[in-house]
């Protein structure tokens, strides 16, 4: 997904949003692999990783989200190659967190 706005200025959107969303108290937010980007970590209440974050600049201006979740390898017993409801799950919210941030930004510029 793309955001306008750098990464440092939606980045604290973000990890409140996905908060709210994973019911995280305090998403961890690092400084990314590349310059001016980042990487938020979401946690379940029980310590587990649920997915990652990764917000980096666009040289047009902007930034790109992407999310990855926690469950990065398909389950060891068949699917029926159906995707599973838990990274569905996941998307949904993890897209929600970031489209309202979204929805924010242009009033701010």
């Amino acid at each position: 997904m793309k955001l306008p706005g750098t990464s440092a200025q939606v980045t604290p959107c973000i990890a409140n949003n996905l908060g709210k969303e994973f019911q995280d108290a305090v998403p961890v937010v690092e400084h990314g692999n590349t310059p001016g980007s980042s990487e938020i970590t979401i946690h379940a209440a029980r310590g587990d990783m649920l997915g990652f974050v990764t917000v980096e600049p666009i040289a047009s201006g902007g930034s790109a989200i992407t999310f990855y979740d926690g469950q990065l390898y398909w389950p060891n017993r068949v699917t029926s190659g159906v995707f599973p409801d838990y990274a569905r799950d996941n998307w949904h919210r993890a897209e929600r967190a970031i489209l309202l941030c979204g929805r924010d930004q242009p009033s701010a510029t």
